[in-house]
Protein backbone atom coordinates (compact mmCIF):
# COMPACT_ATOMS: atom_id res chain seq x y z
CA UNK A 1 0.00 0.00 0.00
CA UNK A 2 2.77 2.40 0.96
CA UNK A 3 4.74 1.60 -2.21
CA UNK A 4 1.63 2.12 -4.33
CA UNK A 5 0.98 5.51 -2.69
CA UNK A 6 4.56 6.63 -3.24
CA UNK A 7 4.40 5.65 -6.89
CA UNK A 8 1.15 7.56 -7.34
CA UNK A 9 2.65 10.65 -5.69
CA UNK A 10 5.77 10.44 -7.89
CA UNK A 11 3.61 10.16 -11.00
CA UNK A 12 1.61 13.24 -9.96
CA UNK A 13 4.74 15.32 -9.36
CA UNK A 14 6.17 14.23 -12.71
CA UNK A 15 2.96 15.08 -14.55
CA UNK A 16 2.74 18.54 -13.01
CA UNK A 17 6.39 19.28 -13.79
CA UNK A 18 6.17 18.09 -17.39
CA UNK A 19 2.85 19.74 -18.12
CA UNK A 20 3.96 23.25 -17.13
CA UNK A 21 7.64 23.18 -18.07
CA UNK A 22 7.38 25.34 -21.17
CA UNK A 23 4.44 27.57 -20.28
CA UNK A 24 6.01 30.04 -17.85
CA UNK A 25 9.44 31.11 -16.63
CA UNK A 26 10.79 29.27 -13.62
CA UNK A 27 10.52 31.57 -10.61
CA UNK A 28 13.97 32.56 -9.30
CA UNK A 29 14.79 32.20 -5.61
CA UNK A 30 13.63 35.18 -3.49
CA UNK A 31 17.11 36.71 -3.32
CA UNK A 32 17.19 36.85 -7.15
CA UNK A 33 13.61 38.04 -7.71
CA UNK A 34 13.76 40.76 -10.36
CA UNK A 35 11.53 43.83 -10.16
CA UNK A 36 10.43 45.72 -13.26
CA UNK A 37 12.51 48.67 -12.02
CA UNK A 38 15.74 46.65 -11.69
CA UNK A 39 18.53 46.49 -14.27
CA UNK A 40 19.41 42.81 -14.46
CA UNK A 41 21.36 40.42 -16.66
CA UNK A 42 20.26 36.84 -17.29
CA UNK A 43 22.04 33.98 -19.03
CA UNK A 44 20.31 33.02 -22.29
CA UNK A 45 20.69 29.33 -21.51
CA UNK A 46 21.68 26.90 -18.81
CA UNK A 47 24.03 25.22 -21.29
CA UNK A 48 27.14 26.40 -23.11
CA UNK A 49 26.14 27.94 -26.44
CA UNK A 50 28.47 28.36 -29.44
CA UNK A 51 28.31 32.17 -29.22
CA UNK A 52 27.89 34.82 -26.54
CA UNK A 53 24.41 35.78 -25.39
CA UNK A 54 22.84 37.68 -22.51
CA UNK A 55 19.34 38.93 -21.72
CA UNK A 56 18.92 42.44 -20.31
CA UNK A 57 15.88 43.06 -18.11
CA UNK A 58 15.25 46.73 -17.37
CA UNK A 59 12.23 48.98 -17.17
CA UNK A 60 9.92 46.04 -17.73
CA UNK A 61 11.60 45.22 -21.06
CA UNK A 62 13.41 42.07 -22.17
CA UNK A 63 16.22 42.54 -24.73
CA UNK A 64 18.51 39.75 -25.93
CA UNK A 65 22.08 40.42 -27.05
CA UNK A 66 23.48 37.71 -29.32
CA UNK A 67 21.56 34.91 -31.03
CA UNK A 68 23.69 31.76 -31.09
CA UNK A 69 22.34 28.34 -32.07
CA UNK A 70 20.31 26.69 -29.33
CA UNK A 71 19.31 29.99 -27.76
CA UNK A 72 15.64 28.98 -27.47
CA UNK A 73 16.26 25.65 -25.71
CA UNK A 74 15.95 27.02 -22.17
CA UNK A 75 13.47 29.81 -22.95
CA UNK A 76 9.85 29.30 -21.90
CA UNK A 77 6.94 30.27 -24.13
CA UNK A 78 6.39 33.31 -21.93
CA UNK A 79 10.06 34.32 -22.29
CA UNK A 80 9.84 34.08 -26.07
CA UNK A 81 6.45 35.76 -26.31
CA UNK A 82 7.63 38.74 -24.24
CA UNK A 83 10.98 39.32 -25.95
CA UNK A 84 11.11 43.01 -26.91
CA UNK A 85 14.14 43.00 -29.24
CA UNK A 86 17.27 41.15 -30.34
CA UNK A 87 20.65 42.88 -30.74
CA UNK A 88 23.13 40.99 -32.93
CA UNK A 89 26.80 41.20 -31.97
CA UNK A 90 27.96 40.28 -35.47
CA UNK A 91 26.72 38.48 -38.57
CA UNK A 92 29.10 35.57 -38.04
CA UNK A 93 27.59 32.14 -37.68
CA UNK A 94 28.26 31.78 -33.95
CA UNK A 95 26.34 35.00 -33.26
CA UNK A 96 23.31 34.59 -35.55
CA UNK A 97 22.55 30.90 -36.08
CA UNK A 98 19.80 31.07 -33.46
CA UNK A 99 18.00 34.09 -34.92
CA UNK A 100 15.66 32.02 -37.06
CA UNK A 101 15.03 29.79 -34.02
CA UNK A 102 13.97 32.89 -32.05
CA UNK A 103 11.87 34.18 -34.94
CA UNK A 104 9.90 30.98 -35.36
CA UNK A 105 9.64 29.91 -31.72
CA UNK A 106 8.50 33.35 -30.51
CA UNK A 107 5.78 33.46 -33.17
CA UNK A 108 4.48 30.01 -32.32
CA UNK A 109 4.61 30.91 -28.61
CA UNK A 110 2.03 33.65 -29.24
CA UNK A 111 4.09 36.73 -30.05
CA UNK A 112 1.72 39.48 -31.20
CA UNK A 113 4.09 41.63 -33.29
CA UNK A 114 7.12 41.29 -35.55
CA UNK A 115 10.39 40.72 -33.66
CA UNK A 116 12.61 43.85 -33.72
CA UNK A 117 16.28 43.23 -34.59
CA UNK A 118 19.38 45.45 -34.69
CA UNK A 119 22.96 44.66 -35.56
CA UNK A 120 25.97 45.65 -37.66
CA UNK A 121 25.69 46.75 -41.27
CA UNK A 122 24.01 44.04 -43.31
CA UNK A 123 21.52 43.07 -40.62
CA UNK A 124 18.59 44.34 -42.68
CA UNK A 125 19.56 42.21 -45.67
CA UNK A 126 20.15 39.18 -43.44
CA UNK A 127 16.76 39.55 -41.73
CA UNK A 128 15.09 39.91 -45.12
CA UNK A 129 16.71 36.70 -46.36
CA UNK A 130 15.44 34.81 -43.31
CA UNK A 131 11.93 36.20 -43.74
CA UNK A 132 11.86 35.14 -47.39
CA UNK A 133 13.32 31.71 -46.60
CA UNK A 134 10.42 30.95 -44.27
CA UNK A 135 7.58 32.28 -46.46
CA UNK A 136 6.24 28.82 -47.31
CA UNK A 137 6.70 27.51 -43.77
CA UNK A 138 5.01 30.62 -42.34
CA UNK A 139 2.01 30.15 -44.62
CA UNK A 140 1.59 26.50 -43.62
CA UNK A 141 1.94 27.25 -39.90
CA UNK A 142 -0.52 30.12 -40.19
CA UNK A 143 -3.13 27.89 -41.82
CA UNK A 144 -2.59 24.86 -39.60
CA UNK A 145 -1.85 26.42 -36.20
CA UNK A 146 -3.27 29.95 -36.37
CA UNK A 147 -0.65 31.64 -34.13
CA UNK A 148 -2.19 34.31 -31.92
CA UNK A 149 -0.27 37.21 -33.44
CA UNK A 150 -1.33 36.65 -37.03
CA UNK A 151 0.85 36.21 -40.08
CA UNK A 152 2.99 39.37 -39.80
CA UNK A 153 4.07 38.48 -36.25
CA UNK A 154 6.35 35.84 -37.79
CA UNK A 155 8.57 38.48 -39.37
CA UNK A 156 11.84 40.02 -38.25
CA UNK A 157 11.63 43.83 -38.26
CA UNK A 158 14.85 45.86 -38.53
CA UNK A 159 15.26 48.64 -35.96
CA UNK A 160 16.45 52.17 -36.86
CA UNK A 161 20.17 52.76 -37.33
CA UNK A 162 20.88 50.16 -40.00
CA UNK A 163 24.23 50.96 -41.64
CA UNK A 164 25.04 53.84 -39.27
CA UNK A 165 28.30 53.98 -37.32
CA UNK A 166 26.45 55.22 -34.24
CA UNK A 167 22.72 55.11 -33.62
CA UNK A 168 20.08 54.76 -30.94
CA UNK A 169 18.39 51.51 -31.92
CA UNK A 170 15.99 51.03 -28.99
CA UNK A 171 14.50 53.73 -26.77
CA UNK A 172 11.52 53.47 -24.42
CA UNK A 173 12.23 56.72 -22.58
CA UNK A 174 13.86 55.12 -19.54
CA UNK A 175 15.73 52.33 -21.33
CA UNK A 176 18.01 53.26 -24.23
CA UNK A 177 20.27 51.06 -26.35
CA UNK A 178 22.92 52.65 -28.57
CA UNK A 179 24.86 50.75 -31.24
CA UNK A 180 28.42 51.53 -32.32
CA UNK A 181 30.40 50.35 -35.36
CA UNK A 182 33.91 51.43 -36.43
CA UNK A 183 34.40 49.66 -39.73
CA UNK A 184 34.42 46.16 -38.26
CA UNK A 185 31.84 43.46 -38.87
CA UNK A 186 30.77 43.64 -35.23
CA UNK A 187 28.56 45.89 -33.15
CA UNK A 188 29.11 47.21 -29.64
CA UNK A 189 26.20 48.40 -27.51
CA UNK A 190 25.73 50.78 -24.60
CA UNK A 191 22.61 50.10 -22.55
CA UNK A 192 21.48 53.02 -20.38
CA UNK A 193 18.79 52.60 -17.72
CA UNK A 194 18.08 54.82 -14.71
CA UNK A 195 21.49 56.48 -15.01
CA UNK A 196 23.34 53.16 -15.00
CA UNK A 197 25.30 52.00 -18.03
CA UNK A 198 26.29 48.66 -19.48
CA UNK A 199 28.68 48.05 -22.38
CA UNK A 200 28.24 44.86 -24.38
CA UNK A 201 30.91 43.95 -26.91
CA UNK A 202 32.19 40.73 -28.43
CA UNK A 203 35.82 40.21 -29.43
CA UNK A 204 36.76 42.57 -32.24
CA UNK A 205 34.09 45.14 -31.39
CA UNK A 206 34.55 48.87 -30.97
CA UNK A 207 37.37 49.65 -28.46
CA UNK A 208 35.76 50.74 -25.23
CA UNK A 209 37.91 53.85 -24.81
CA UNK A 210 36.34 55.31 -27.95
CA UNK A 211 32.85 55.31 -26.50
CA UNK A 212 32.54 57.43 -23.39
CA UNK A 213 33.87 58.21 -19.95
CA UNK A 214 32.13 57.47 -16.69
CA UNK A 215 31.39 54.29 -14.83
CA UNK A 216 30.21 51.30 -16.81
CA UNK A 217 29.46 47.66 -16.17
CA UNK A 218 31.32 45.93 -18.98
CA UNK A 219 30.74 42.62 -20.73
CA UNK A 220 33.40 42.27 -23.42
CA UNK A 221 36.05 39.95 -24.79
CA UNK A 222 38.08 40.17 -21.59
CA UNK A 223 35.23 39.67 -19.12
CA UNK A 224 33.58 36.47 -18.02
CA UNK A 225 30.54 36.16 -20.18
CA UNK A 226 28.27 34.49 -21.14
CA UNK A 227 27.00 34.60 -17.58
CA UNK A 228 26.52 31.55 -15.43
CA UNK A 229 23.91 33.14 -13.17
CA UNK A 230 21.70 36.26 -13.00
CA UNK A 231 23.49 39.49 -12.11
CA UNK A 232 22.32 43.00 -11.26
CA UNK A 233 23.70 46.20 -12.76
CA UNK A 234 21.26 48.14 -10.60
CA UNK A 235 18.75 46.93 -8.04
CA UNK A 236 15.91 49.23 -7.09
CA UNK A 237 15.19 49.17 -3.37
CA UNK A 238 11.62 50.37 -3.76
CA UNK A 239 8.65 48.07 -4.20
CA UNK A 240 6.66 47.79 -7.45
Amino acid sequence: MIVRSLLAFAALVSAVACGSANDAPVAPPPELAIRSTDFALLPCSERLLPGKCVIVLAGGKRVMFGAPAGVTLDQSNADLRNLDAVMLLSLRGEDVEGLDELRNAAWRAGRENSLPVAGPSGTGEFAGILNRAYEVSDALIFVEERPAGGFDAALLAVLPGEGQAEATVFDTGDLRVRKFETGTDRATYIVDYAGHNLILSSCGGTPLQELSGGEFRVLDCESEWPLGAPEFVFRDGSSD
